[in-house]
């Protein structure tokens, strides 16, 4: 049969358009499937999706094209209710395009994926096709009076279906739909690509979107209450949204800076779960729980609070996570507690989870599909002769599982990094046949002359599916080549067409314990580092580094009237009594200042950073000192202050130090209006990794 989906936005990030494409991905192994986006504002989607379904647009948003101004986008729809969620986006124009569509589809079955689109497919698919509606938001919270034009539209439809029970009674209950089914079905999450998590790591993992319903406020209070109990744990928080700076601000007031992370959105999201051993759910409302499998799927064991509906579905609690009250951050504290304090506890949890979560793979979830799309036919067979049932799966011999992209362009690249050092990349791509792709990693060079590319040996195994994978390796002695610097990941083939590499999944969760071990016992060698991270544009880049003497800060502490900072040294130098710490003002009117530093051993060091003399001494409103380490005190040598070990790349954005308000003690070179104010230092990481503060004079 031929199922149709109708979406939003299939181009950008969210929960729906996740779930609709692993429910379209399961359903295209026997079925033609496409996806229906109302919208289009960008030309790919921001998930990849199987070529075998096909995409397509109603409207195109896109700069320069005409649907952008064409008659009737300036007046409201007349079939989207004036309090539906997304009703300023719809308009008689893009009214015009749904309806049309729907009257023509050759579709056998059209599913619609919000209340909006719902009322849509009801009122105006032809009627040789079945008529789902699928209801992802909690039922209660869509507003009565859209809840009352569903009441009338929605009995034209042949089955609703909720992603939980408990949504589907509450549906039954408050808006009665006389003679249509109303089922739960699941969302699904497809089986991760990269091994399970083992309850090993000291970090606890949280992701969605920054929005006040998710309550991560709550989760920063209860890490912070359990924070300094368990010193060498770690909070990681992935997502974007209006919350964040608020959220910034509470880990700043908490004293959290370097202990509770906002790590940003980062997908494919799967790499980042398996760096945890706990995940953490604390939202006030969740019409189902995505995240929450998605952490089950990887293995983790889920503190969740225990909304209305969603995840009391899901958990089995004191199984494969732990149910605590919905709004207490005292609650979760206590669920945190109980986990970090138990290694054993938590592999079992884990280990459940991964059991139980199989029963949401989207090829469980796409039968029910499946067997409600064949229930609802016979229905219709019954009460409308002329209606004729689809094909219930194309004929043939078995499915393929997955095909190849169409084009390397379309393709991804995964990367695996080890303990030593050592990067796997790997990429499926279409039929190889004579363009003989391999592996080339190119400098990315910003000012200085660009290095000579580096090819790395690439195998190449044909595919059941058609298709070839192509995977090479990059050891760790690459480095003596690559050296200090940026490498776009690209493909090219024997023609000479290089592509620049789309970035998949970046496993690097060997590096958290990499760089703890070189914290604790840093090394007298030169230090190497590899980094694989994607650009804004999804693209694939590598950061190597490779210094013979180099200088990781480990901790940054801030106090009322200074900052303290620990670090070790890595190189042939030791560190002797004596040393000093520098800061540098940046500029034209450089000068250096440096302090002696507490010598903790013949690599390690502490130091009270000299604030006050860059507040005393400042010559402008905002001026930058660079952080550098003198390791000897008869050599003049110093070495830049860093933090650059880690396995993610926007360390200055993970790190959001806060400042520290002073009044100078002397009069300041530079002639200050108001001298009574405090001068703000705050320390930052910059994008390249150099350790520094601004001194700002508002």
């Amino acid at each position: 049969m031929k199922i149709s989906f109708l979406i939003n936005n299939i181009y950008g990030i969210g929960g729906t358009n996740r779930t609709v494409i692993n429910l379209a991905e399961a359903l295209a192994v026997h079925h033609e499937v496409e996806i229906v986006s109302v919208f289009r504002r960008m030309s790919t989607p921001k998930f990849g999706i199987s070529p075998r379904i096909r995409v397509r647009a109603l409207v195109d948003l896109r700069s320069g094209s005409a649907d952008r101004d064409a008659p009737g986008t300036d007046e409201p729809s007349e079939v989207v209710p004036r309090q539906e969620e997304f009703y300023a986006q719809y308009n008689r124009f893009t009214d015009r395009r749904i309806i049309d569509d729907l009257a023509e589809t050759d579709a056998d079955v059209v599913i619609g994926t919000r209340p909006s689109l719902n009322l849509f497919v009801a009122s105006y698919t032809r009627d040789s096709a079945l008529r789902v509606a699928q209801e992802h938001m909690t039922h209660l919270a869509i507003p009565p009076a859209v809840r009352a034009e569903m009441a009338r539209v929605y009995p034209r439809l042949d089955a609703v279906t909720t992603v939980t029970e408990a949504d589907a009674r509450s549906f039954l209950e408050n808006t009665p739909v006389p003679g249509i089914p109303v089922v739960g079905i699941p969302n699904s999450v497809p089986k991760p690509a990269v091994p399970p998590a083992d309850g090993s790591s000291k970090v606890v993992v949280s992701a969605g979107r920054m929005h006040h319903i998710k309550r991560y406020d709550l989760l920063i209070r209860a890490f912070g209450t359990v924070a300094e109990e368990f010193p060498d744990w770690q909070l990681r928080i992935y997502g974007d949204g209006g919350e964040a700076a608020k959220l910034r601000g509470l880990v700043t007031e908490l004293g959290l800076t370097g202990r509770a992370l906002l790590m940003g959105g980062f997908s494919p999201i799967e790499s980042e779960w398996v760096k945890g051993s706990i995940a953490a759910v604390t939202s006030s409302a969740e019409s189902f729980g995505m995240t929450l499998v998605e952490a089950m799927r990887c293995g983790l064991p889920v503190v969740s609070t225990d909304c209305p509906v969603g995840p009391r579905e899901i958990l089995r609690d004191g199984e494969d996570g732990l149910l605590v009250p919905t709004g207490d951050a005292s609650a979760i504290a206590s669920g945190l507690r109980l986990l970090m304090a138990d290694g054993n506890l938590r592999r079992t949890m884990g280990e459940a989870a991964l059991r139980n979560s199989a029963r949401y793979d989207p090829d469980v979830v796409a039968a029910r599909y499946v067997e409600l799309f064949e229930d609802a036919a016979r229905r219709r067979s019954s009460g409308d002769r002329g209606y004729r049932p689809p094909a219930p799966s194309r004929a043939g011999g078995r499915a393929q599982q997955t095909v190849p992209p169409v084009s390397v362009r379309a393709a991804t690249v995964d990367v695996t990094t080890d303990e030593a050092g050592r990067l796997r990349f790997t990429a499926e791509g279409p039929h190889d046949g004579r363009h003989r792709w391999q592996f080339v990693l190119r400098h990315s060079a910003s000012r200085a002359a660009a290095l000579p590319d580096m090819e790395l040996p690439t195998a190449r195994d044909p595919r059941d599916n058609g298709g070839t994978r192509y995977s090479a390796e990059l050891a760790p002695s690459a480095l003596d080549e690559l050296g200090d610097g940026r490498w776009k990941v690209t493909m090219r083939s024997a023609k000479g067409e290089n592509v620049h590499m789309k970035a998949g999944i970046r496993d690097t969760r060997s590096l958290i314990d990499a760089r703890a071990r070189l914290m604790a016992w840093p090394t007298g060698a030169p230090v190497g580092w590899n980094l694989p991270y994607a650009q804004p544009n999804g693209r694939l880049m590598l950061r190597t580094v490779l210094r013979p003497e180099h200088v990781e800060a480990t901790s940054v502490e801030l106090h009322e009237s200074g900052i303290t900072v620990t670090g070790v040294l890595c190189g042939e130098r030791e560190i002797r009594p004596g040393a000093r710490f520098v800061v540098s003002r940046r500029g034209l009117h450089m000068v250096n200042h440096t302090v002696p530093v507490q010598v903790l051993s013949s690599r390690a060091f502490r130091v009270e950073v000299p604030i006050r003399y860059a507040v005393d001494h400042r010559l402008e409103r905002w001026e930058d000192w660079d952080w550098w380490l003198q390791p000897h005190p008869d050599q003049w040598k110093k070495t830049r202050v860093c933090r650059v070990l880690e396995d993610f790349p926007d360390v200055k954005s993970a790190y959001p130090y806060p400042p520290v308000p002073l009044a100078g003690d002397e009069q300041s070179d530079y002639a200050m209006v108001h001298p009574a104010r405090p001068v703000w230092v705050r320390p930052y990481c910059s994008v390249s990794g150099g350790m520094a503060m601004n001194v700002v004079d508002r």
